[in-house]
């Protein structure tokens, strides 16, 4: 198949491409092109305005591997302010010597920004730094000694209370990665309209604005107008798919979710290869319309995983995986129809409609003696989804609302999400070590037999849980909030981490499963929860025995004797 322009160009955005590592010196032509701004430029251009009132310093910009640094320091560096290129540095990560560590390299980098020198160096330097290497600076005993102040301001980012800030100073300042999303929540919408992202989506509207800037847009129309290229030249078709607002969102919205249900970190250098390998099928070059017509095309290469970490965590949100009867009488439908059937794809909102190109050529699969049917089953049912979102899970439905809730400034609603959550972890306690035995103020303990389970007393207070979010900086939160509870026995506090993992977890153990042994050790933060509980109990004292079909006994040190109730 004949290279086109948009393939040459689109080219630039995958890993594997000289132009993917950032070095922090400057921009390319393309790089210019998608730059998009973010809410943390501003916050390192105020930290950078603090440190030259205060005459010298050093800012901390942290975060993690691929998140943007070196690229935002390239933006920064071209125009926004003059500090000169020995202000900046880039690449923390690794040494200037075969026979030092990174560690040592530092240590000698910023001895300006040393104890000694802090509050006189005019010096002024921004250091991009991942978390790991700033654990292993500030853990480096030598490096304590003399960067006690630094150690001091960032110390706080490795606490386990996600809402306790750098302690700063005038000379030191910390910028973070790590509590700004990739996306952001808009409290006066509900469900899956709350989330979206502003960065996410600009990129995708930068790739296929139809305007004489746009480079990619220029290659696309060159390719059309070029008989030599065939107008159903899979990366021709993906690009018009991409032009879709419809499938945009389906995007994003998608990485969303795969972001909140598994963890999933998202650099801007991921998201622009994820860009490239849904548009470029892999082996483009040796591309047969016959054979490979189906999984050449954006709704497949979308679900299909692959090597880039986006793809194979959104592999799992694949609609053909999820199993109900709404999908069952979708894909008997197509897998008997002679065509694509009237009305099945839904109804574009916008101008842009399907390219009649694919259309056409799905038709002619369905004609084909139905030697195709299964092929062009499975990418209609996919197409079908990727043109109007929707999320299979009803935990993730009411996880996110509940975090919607937790962060708008609703007290009533507020607060019953509060006592949904706490009334369900109080539920699911004792499930998680396979008893449906509730009882107020008891824990079960982890020693638990098949006829017999054991379970102690103990007094808890329920508080107001705590998370971060600022109606100001809708991008800056964490998608959780921490439980807890006071403990009567010794008037302590015990704290319990809820995020997605954990909620779908419990939700399960209450619409019924009970955890077998080897499960119930796989969700660790609760097991520690639990255990902490049991600690604080009054175990030593008095067990409840209880047994299905009889009454309730209590083994009592006190009393020395077994009571029944």
């Amino acid at each position: 198949m004949k290279e086109s322009n948009l393939y040459q160009l689109l080219s630039g955005l995958s890993q594997n491409s000289s132009s993917a590592v950032q070095t922090g010196d400057g921009f390319s032509e393309i790089d210019n092109y998608l730059h998009t701004e973010r809410p943390i430029t501003d916050e390192l251009l105020n930290r950078m305005e603090e440190i030259e009132k205060s005459g010298g310093g050093i800012i901390l910009l942290v975060g993690s591997a691929g998140d943007g640094k070196s690229h935002l320091l390239s933006k920064v560096k071209t125009g926004l302010v003059d500090w000169g290129p020995e202000a900046f540095y880039n690449d923390a990560t690794a040494s200037c010597s075969p026979n030092k560590t990174a560690v040592q390299t530092l240590k000698e980098a910023l001895i300006d920004f040393s104890d000694a020198r802090i509050e006189s160096t005019t010096k002024k330097k921004v250091l991009a730094i991942n978390l790991g290497k700033l654990s292993a600076f500030i853990d480096d005993e030598e490096a304590s000694e003399m960067y006690g102040k630094i150690r001091t301001a960032t110390l706080p980012l490795f606490d386990e209370d996600d809402t306790t800030p750098p302690k700063e100073s005038e000379r030191i300042k910390v910028v973070e990665f790590t509590n700004k999303q990739i996306y952001e929540i808009d409290t006066s919408k509900v469900g899956v309209e709350a989330f979206h992202s502003p960065f996410l989506s600009a990129i995708l509207e930068k790739i296929v604005s139809p305007t004489d800037s746009n480079p990619f847009f220029n290659a696309y129309k060159s390719d059309i107008s070029n008989k030599e290229i065939n107008p159903k030249d899979p990366v021709i078709l993906n690009y018009r798919l991409l032009m879709i607002p419809e499938v945009r969102q389906t995007i994003v919205k998608t990485i969303i979710e795969a972001i909140i249900r598994y963890r999933l970190l998202i650099t801007p250098r991921e998201y622009l290869d994820l860009i490239y390998s849904i548009l470029v099928p892999y082996g483009v070059l040796e591309y047969k319309e016959n054979r490979d017509f189906y999984r050449s095309l954006l709704p497949t290469l979308f679900y299909a995983g692959g090597d880039n970490s986006i793809l194979q965590a959104i592999m799992h949100l694949d609609p053909m995986k999820h199993s109900c009867t709404e999908h069952d009488t979708a894909l008997s439908q197509l897998f008997t129809s002679d065509k694509i059937p009237q009305g099945f794809l839904p109804r574009l909102t916008s101008a842009q409609p399907l390219p009649n190109e694919l259309l056409t050529r799905i038709n002619q699969f369905y004609s084909n003696n139905g030697r195709d049917v299964e092929e062009t089953t499975i990418f209609l049912f996919r197409l079908k989804h990727i043109l109007d979102y929707h999320s299979e899970s009803e935990v993730y439905l009411n996880f996110i609302e509940i975090i919607r809730t937790v962060f708008a400034n609703d007290a009533p609603a507020k607060n019953k999400v509060y006592n949904q959550i706490y009334s369900l972890i109080s539920h699911t306690i004792p499930r998680h070590y396979g008893s449906y035995y509730h009882k107020a103020n008891s824990i079960p303990l982890h020693i638990q037999g098949g006829r017999y389970k054991l379970f102690a007393s103990i007094k808890m207070i329920e508080c107001i849980p705590q998370y971060l979010y600022n109606t100001s900086k809708p991008f800056e939160f964490y998608p959780r909030i921490t439980l807890k509870w006071k403990i009567q026995s010794d008037n302590s506090e015990q704290s319990l981490m809820l995020d997605y993992s954990l909620y779908s977890y419990l939700y399960d153990l209450n619409a019924g499963k009970l955890a077998l042994t080897y499960e119930n050790e796989k969700n660790i933060a609760f097991s520690h929860f639990l255990r902490a509980l049991v600690a604080k109990s009054d175990c030593a004292d008095s067990i409840s025995i209880v047994r299905a079909g009889a009454p309730e006994m209590t083994l009592s040190q006190t009393f020395n004797c077994v009571q029944l109730q």
